[in-house]
């Protein structure tokens, strides 16, 4: 297996608006990796939380990078996926989702793997949803938390958009749900609280839908309230359709 490095200052990243502004003295490392489908982005150090609320207020999703330990345990998994013969996404339907079994997947493309959903809206049923910390996450500090809340039903992106991102309505609908489930289910501070969903091009998984929420100061109480539950879903009366 033949992997390169490179190093490159955070403004020479191409960042979709304006990260390079907000972030100074940061290098970033881009690793090429056969395993990998798209180049991995290490930082030198944590991104600050300031830094993470102007990345997401901006939008600068691709500036976002793993640490160096992180970055060579996700090569590690998805080297061990590989030499089992297995992808990503039945990885994570099977042991981290539980929503199949091997059985049900194992013999079949990751194109032809349907995971049964509810009618209802999006983020409005329990069964649709679970929320998991994040294997790999990003180069936080050490009192952040990433999960990722994963659904069923599919999170469209915006037809109008040129990158894949979502329309302002979606948006706003997935406010209602972060804001339920964390603010006011848990007593988290908005301030302390920021979620994304990554554009087309970012999704390392675009087989089913999820939203990254990232928390400062979560306890592990908070974190254990959550943790492998749908969050609190939304009332059907809550949702204002259509999402795009």
């Amino acid at each position: 297996m033949s992997i390169t490095v490179s190093k490159k200052p955070l403004t020479q990243i191409d960042c979709h608006t304006t990260a390079h502004r907000v972030i100074s003295g940061m290098s970033i490392s881009i690793i090429h990796s056969p395993d990998m489908p798209s180049a991995s982005k290490v930082s030198e150090r944590p991104f600050t939380w300031a830094e993470v609320r102007d990345i997401v207020k901006y939008n600068d999703l691709e500036a976002l990078a793993r640490s160096q330990s992180t970055t060579e345990k996700y090569l590690s998994f998805k080297k061990q996926l590989r030499e089992a013969h297995t992808t990503v996404f039945k990885h994570l339907v099977v042991e981290t989702l539980k929503w199949r079994t091997k059985e049900q997947v194992q013999s079949l493309d990751d194109s032809e793997i349907v995971v049964p959903r509810s009618g209802s809206p999006l983020f409005c049923n329990a069964e649709d949803l679970k929320i998991v910390l994040n294997d790999f996450p990003y180069h936080f500090e050490d009192d952040v938390v990433h999960l990722c809340v994963w659904t069923k039903k599919r999170i469209e992106s915006d037809p109008n958009n040129s990158f894949g991102d979502i329309s302002p309505r979606m948006r706003a609908h997935i406010e209602k749900y972060v804001v339920k489930t964390f603010v006011d289910g848990l007593g988290i501070p908005r301030e302390d609280l920021v979620w994304f969903r990554n554009w087309d091009a970012l999704q390392s998984v675009k087989e089913i839908s999820h939203i990254h929420v990232v928390i400062k100061g979560m306890t592990s109480e908070q974190l254990q309230q959550v943790l492998g539950g749908p969050g609190v879903p939304l009332d059907e009366s809550e949702v204002d359709l259509p999402l795009n």
